[in-house]
């Protein structure tokens, strides 16, 4: 039994530890929100999300306060779960996003900590934003952190028709004294808003190490305040689809997402405006 017990423990520490080994299997570290996993990972151009101090902090919204609550299981492993909570705050300066997430288990876990912050001039919007990751490997391999720093651009160049980009980790970040570098990528795209219920958004997201991964997403307002979501990705090949409901001081929407060829993971989450 104890044998089993360590094999076990191995095999889903070599699972928890693929974003890390081989980042493009499991993305959605990058991208929080069930609304945004539903939309097939989009969020570099959708304007005024409750997570963009994760997918791009130059369209964190500008109008109310708001936090928010996310729960992503891979592939219904609860020892590689992704936690996530965003705060957005106005200020006289401008807006203060910050995020908090969390993946893995016992014996493999990342932890990182953003703080962001945003503002305009007109119709074009830009912001940065300071990432601390931590990462801890159970038993004789120890832990490191590596402190990055992300940008991002946006810009409402029609109504309706948003562009907007993010670089992350700029500096190329590296964990302690080792050569292991944080992910570093680029990331453009649109979001357009075809009638009052209909929104698309579609963008393009280059990791300096692997292959371009294109990625597309519909919403669709079914009646007043319930909405329906799908998308899809390449690169890697998943497709996703999701429900949410928005009430005038809160919100929650769930999703879930087919990764080939590793199977179906469900994702929650919970936003309050104030």
């Amino acid at each position: 039994m104890k044998k089993f017990k360590q094999t076990l423990q191995g095999l889903l520490f070599l699972i928890a530890a693929l974003p890390i080994l081989k980042p493009e299997p499991m993305t959605a570290q990058n991208v929080m929100g069930a609304k945004h996993l539903a939309m097939g990972q989009t969020g570099a151009a959708i304007p005024s999300s409750n997570w963009s101090v994760f997918s791009n902090v130059a369209l964190i919204p500008t109008s109310e306060n708001n936090v928010s609550f996310y729960g992503f299981r891979y592939i219904g492993i609860v020892e590689i779960t992704d936690m996530a909570a965003a705060f957005n705050y106005q200020t006289g300066i401008g807006t203060l996003g910050v995020g908090i997430h969390r993946y893995g288990f016992n014996l493999f876990s990342e932890n990182r900590f953003v703080i962001g912050y945003k503002n305009n001039l007109g119709y074009f919007h830009y912001g940065a934003s300071f990432t601390y990751t931590h990462v801890y490997q159970g038993g004789i391999y120890g832990s490191a952190g590596a402190a990055g720093i992300d940008a991002g651009l946006a810009a409402e160049i029609l109504d309706g028709l948003w562009f907007g980009a993010r670089a992350t980790n700029i500096n190329q970040p590296t964990y302690g004294d080792t050569d292991e570098s944080l992910p570093r990528e680029l990331a453009a795209g649109i979001s357009y808003r075809l009638t009052p219920e209909a929104l698309i958004a579609a963008e393009v997201v280059k990791d300096v190490m692997f292959p371009l991964s294109f990625r597309t997403g519909v919403q669709f307002e079914m009646i007043e305040s319930l909405f329906a979501r799908a998308g899809i990705t390449t690169q890697p090949e998943t497709y996703s689809l999701g429900f949410g409901y928005m009430a005038e001081r809160w919100e929650v929407n769930i999703a879930i997402q087919q990764h080939n060829p590793l199977g179906l993971s469900p994702a929650l989450d919970l936003g309050i405006r104030f």
